[in-house]
């Protein structure tokens, strides 16, 4: 297995802690390897600083959604006048 040796400095050696406490996993190895394993797709397509200088453009929605007024709920004048048979 290749292995690196990383040195997390300052506030983010603290989040790192702080995210083994609630993970609850036990080295920052692991924490670190969940962390490529789960979030380092997005990371990589969401990343908008590109080697090139350039930057990704998100593309909006075709349509905007179209923005509904609130209605009030309906009255209820319902009553069960018949006994509940076939039980």
């Amino acid at each position: 297995m290749t292995q690196a040796r990383v040195v997390i400095r300052g506030s983010a050696l603290e989040m790192g802690e702080h995210l083994l406490s609630v993970t609850k996993l036990a080295t920052l190895t692991e924490l670190i390897n969940v962390m490529f394993s789960r979030y380092g797709k997005h990371l990589e397509v969401t990343w908008e600083v590109l080697p090139d200088g350039s930057t990704v453009k998100c593309s909006s929605p075709e349509t905007a959604p179209e923005i509904v007024s609130p209605t009030s709920a309906p009255e209820i004048n319902f009553k069960f006048d018949e006994p509940i048979a076939g039980l």
